[in-house]
């Protein structure tokens, strides 16, 4: 049965009943049970059936229809039934009888618990005019004896997916402690509404002796290596299931939501591995942040047309194994939730059965041009290729310095990223090297103008500015740092690199990492890419530039969410914004006004003394 009709709705405080005990929503809408009913009728694709049971009495199904009325479910039919005997090699008997049939059947919850039932409380047939007609009373005989065995085997069998629920909950509570389970999940009790059939998942785990608090010591090298691949595989989970979402539905607007939370996870997992806090459970944390985030747009995908997620509950069973960890952690810290390995894996095989793998790690590094398709991020990366006019310009173009810093013969055979690998800025090249930097980002936001039409005219010359402003707050126009012997490139704690600062654990599969260190004209087309993806996907697509302020505010939103990720997009002018954000967000802006008129940044902002 296709399980993407099915809606499981689970607030954000699950019932809790006795210690423990927590029961959380399922709800099977009609059109989820129609697909049940018309497996057990048989119905082809046209959407009819034929039942017998000789060559002469059978019964035609057509136009099935099914509704929720009050506390019964209610199917309507087309029908067309024709009974006789078989003599001298043809049927004989009277003219077929066609109408329709009204049947009422109460849902309910089978004995184990584990299934809903559905019992045939009524029947009517009429024909069209409302009569009973001749036939009728042999109809209903023929439809007793055909249809009310098959009605009857109509059943939601979810043991299965509960089955896989206790072994979840039981991966995810406290290693060690016996019988977690003091009740194996199981559906509690049903009502019906006006979409369809709720059922109450509830289950009971033990509640834990009580203990004193303990202060946990920080985390020594073996433990911090542990937490390390912990992040990986939750990283790896994240992304296996938002790709398979991903490639489940057709809307391209649902495929941007689901990258803007595996970016902005990855993020969080790349901030969080920076700090060494052991109260914290980042990987608690950020799986129930981000599963809040994801819940909602799984709703909405149960709804649509998926390809690939037709089996059986699949979806229903995954977001239901989300729910109960929510609900889990809900309970309280003294019950002991964790997000580990094993119970990422259960999870996972809750929606990609056997397609889920034994291990989310190591995680893949190399480009996935499959990963970038599926979410529209299949720009070109590669830098513009320089010709010989265009370094001799570079070299003409040098207003500030003399000629005698970068000769023209030189200029014609080498390119600004040609010119400035190895370098490191000091006080003695830096009016040389920033003229370098300069001229590269330009001809970079030009060639990525000239290959691609994503950006509304109006705001194609903004770029140059929000390219540069971008690279200068972000690394002062610096791909490397340290000795001009020995020079590195510029890494911050949280691991992004280079110019633009792009971090390698957020775009791996989208970018080389390898090149995004060792090529700086790499590196800012990289940047381009990503700041372009912010500013079309996301900041024009949700209205950004509709508020006051216009499109001054596309910029400032598009920043915000290269900064920090996709749900920074709005702090720019949200209240709540972390004082520290909007000092970065003011500086930024400041750099981009600038660079609008002056095309060169204020060189004291960045280099002093002797830097």
């Amino acid at each position: 049965m296709k399980p993407l009709l099915w809606l499981v709705c689970v607030f954000f405080s699950s019932n809790v009943l006795a210690a423990g005990e927590v029961e959380i929503p399922l709800l099977a809408e009609t059109a989820h049970l129609q697909k049940a009913i018309a497996q057990v009728l048989e119905l082809d694709d046209s959407g009819t059936s034929i039942l017998r049971n000789d060559k002469c009495s059978r019964i035609a199904l057509s136009e099935v229809m099914t509704s929720m009325m009050e506390s019964n479910l209610s199917l309507d039919m087309a029908v067309t039934v024709t009974t006789g005997a078989y003599v001298l090699g043809a049927c004989r008997g009277l003219k077929p009888w066609k109408g329709r049939l009204a049947l009422k059947m109460t849902p309910q919850v089978t004995a184990s618990g584990l299934a809903i039932a559905f019992v045939p409380e009524s029947i009517e047939l009429s024909r069209p005019d409302g009569s009973r007609g001749l036939l009728s009373k042999p109809a209903k005989l023929m439809t007793d004896a055909l249809l009310l065995p098959r009605i009857k085997r109509v059943q939601i069998d979810l043991a299965e997916p509960l089955n896989s629920l206790d072994n979840l909950i039981e991966q995810s509570l406290w290693a060690g402690r016996e019988q977690t389970l003091v009740q194996r999940t199981r559906i509690s009790h049903i009502q019906t509404e006006a979409t369809g059939i709720k059922a109450w998942l509830a289950f009971q785990v033990r509640a834990p002796e009580p203990r004193e608090p303990i202060s946990e010591p920080s985390l020594d090298d073996d433990e911090l290596a542990q937490w390390l691949t912990l992040e990986d595989e939750l990283d790896g989970f994240l992304t296996t299931i938002i790709t398979t979402l991903a490639q489940s539905t057709y809307s391209q607007t649902l495929r941007l939501e689901l990258l803007a939370i595996l970016l902005d996870a990855r993020h969080a997992i790349a901030e969080a591995l920076t700090v060494d806090d052991a109260e914290r459970d980042p990987v608690r944390e950020l799986f129930l942040t981000t599963w809040e985030r994801l819940r909602p747009l799984m709703s909405e995908l149960e709804g649509l047309e998926t390809p690939g997620l037709e089996n059986d509950f699949r979806l229903a069973a995954f977001i239901a194994g989300g729910d109960v960890l929510r609900a889990l952690d809900a309970l309280g810290p003294e019950y002991g939730l964790e997000i580990t390995r094993d119970g990422l894996r259960g999870l996972a095989r809750l929606l990609l059965a056997e397609g889920a793998p034994p291990s989310f790690t190591p995680l893949p590094l190399e480009v996935d041009p499959t990963f970038r398709d599926l979410f529209g991020l299949n720009q070109t990366t590669q830098p513009q290729v320089i010709t010989t006019a265009i370094s001799q310009q570079i070299a003409s173009g040098f207003d500030r310095v003399g000629a005698w810093l970068f000769p023209a013969a030189h200029a014609e055979d080498i390119s600004p990223a040609e010119a400035l690998k190895g370098r490191v800025p000091h006080t003695d090249n830096l009016t040389e090297y920033l003229e370098l930097v300069a001229k590269l980002l330009e001809q970079q936001a030009e060639a990525w103008l000239a290959d691609n039409n994503k950006i509304p005219d109006r705001l194609t010359a903004r770029l140059d500015p929000l390219v540069r402003a971008t690279a200068w707050k972000e690394s002062c126009w610096r791909q490397l740092v340290g000795s001009s012997n020995e020079p590195q490139v510029l890494r911050s704690s949280g691991g992004a690199v280079g110019m633009m600062q792009i971090n390698g654990r957020v775009w791996r599969q989208v970018y080389d990492l390898d090149r995004l260190v060792a090529e700086v004209d790499y590196n800012v087309n990289a940047g381009i890419d990503i700041l372009t993806h912010y500013l079309v996907d996301y900041a024009i697509r949700r209205g950004e530039h509709e508020l006051p302020g216009g499109d001054d505010n596309l910029i400032k939103a598009t920043y915000a969410a290269y900064n920090g990720g996709p749900g920074h997009l709005a702090r720019y002018r949200r209240d709540d914004t972390a004082s520290s954000l909007k000092a970065i967000d003011n500086a930024f802006w400041q750099y981009y006004t600038a660079m609008t008129v002056e095309k060169w940044p204020e060189v004291s902002s960045c280099y002093t003394g002797s830097n």
